[in-house]
């Protein structure tokens, strides 16, 4: 684990906790459709590492949890992001191993 990356544990207690942060689905908008974490908003990796960076995302001092279906893409997104200055951006990981609750 880097310093980008969070346990789902830690995350889920965070989502729970009442803190002020914006849930980030990387994946494909047909991958969202199919089950994502409540109130995530789906941001795909493509539209981050191009720097097509919408609203949601504006906030570069904002506290961002992001995930995709592995890990892999919000690894990438988590880096970008840091690497272009956004300040508490985080990965969690993948929602294949996401025991909570799942929207449909």
């Amino acid at each position: 684990m880097t310093k980008l990356d969070l346990p789902q544990e830690d995350a889920r207690k965070l989502m729970l906790s009442g803190v002020a942060l914006v849930v980030i689905d990387v994946r494909t908008p047909a991958e969202f459709a199919a089950g994502h974490i409540p109130n995530a908003v789906n941001i795909e990796l493509d539209a981050i590492v191009s720097g097509n960076i919408p609203e949601a995302l504006a906030d570069k001092s904002a506290k961002y949890l992001l995930y995709c279906r592995s890990g892999r893409r919000s690894g990438i997104a988590a880096r970008y992001l840091h690497d272009h200055g956004w300040e508490d951006v985080v990965n969690f990981g993948g929602i294949l191993d996401w025991p909570y609750e799942i929207e449909r």
